[in-house]
């Protein structure tokens, strides 16, 4: 096992894989395709998050297939190291996008990432392509914030596929009490609230 893992199964993460092996991974910060452009995750093998989070995309993932057998989850980020998490904000920090990456440095470091209590997904078809969905991952545009699908779509700025994917997303996951940051479109949790982080621990590696 991987030093990083061992790290994640001590603070009581799971692998998301080992309890849902079917959902698809692309973890963008394994890449260099993402909005920094760097290669953030030097060791990475596999999603973890909290258990309660990790069983809840396993049964979203389950009802996903009942509907569309060529349809996937695919996971883009899970649980994020605090040392990354500054990393990340250290380049939007004083930018107009600093609002979309957590501070590091409040009251309840970080964002829920840094304790394994949230991923980042969308759905891929049985080719492997993503459903569009309006915006790539790690957009900073408008266009990626949840609950204005309807005048993005008025406006044009949202296909009917666009719209439609989405609002199929968001049912799909609101069906196992998994909810979006409002605004990513892609971020889901389980629990909800600041002070939630509380009950887990801060994942400095």
């Amino acid at each position: 096992m991987r030093k990083i893992e061992e790290f994640y199964h001590d603070m009581g993460l799971v692998n998301i894989l080992d309890i849902c092996p079917s959902i698809k991974l692309d973890i963008r910060y394994a890449t260099t395709n993402n909005f920094t452009g760097e290669i953030l995750y030097e060791d990475c093998n596999g999603a973890f998050c909290v258990p309660e989070l990790a069983y809840a995309l396993s049964d979203a993932q389950l009802e996903l297939k009942q509907l569309h057998p060529d349809y996937s989850l695919v996971i883009f980020d899970a649980a994020r190291p605090i040392s990354i998490q500054k990393k990340m904000y250290d380049i939007v920090k004083g930018t107009n996008k600093e609002c979309y990456v957590a501070n590091p440095y409040g009251e309840y470091a970080g964002g829920f990432h840094n304790y394994g209590m949230a991923v980042d997904l969308s759905i891929v078809n049985s080719k492997g392509e993503l459903l569009p969905m309006g915006t790539d991952y790690d957009s900073f545009e408008d266009t990626a914030h949840v609950g204005n699908e309807e005048q993005l779509l008025e406006k044009g700025l949202l296909t009917q596929e666009e719209y439609s994917n989405r609002l199929f997303l968001y049912q799909l996951m609101k069906n196992h009490n998994l909810f979006p940051y409002p605004y990513e479109w892609w971020h889901y949790q389980y629990h909800q609230k600041e002070e939630d982080k509380l009950k887990f621990k801060l994942l400095d590696y």
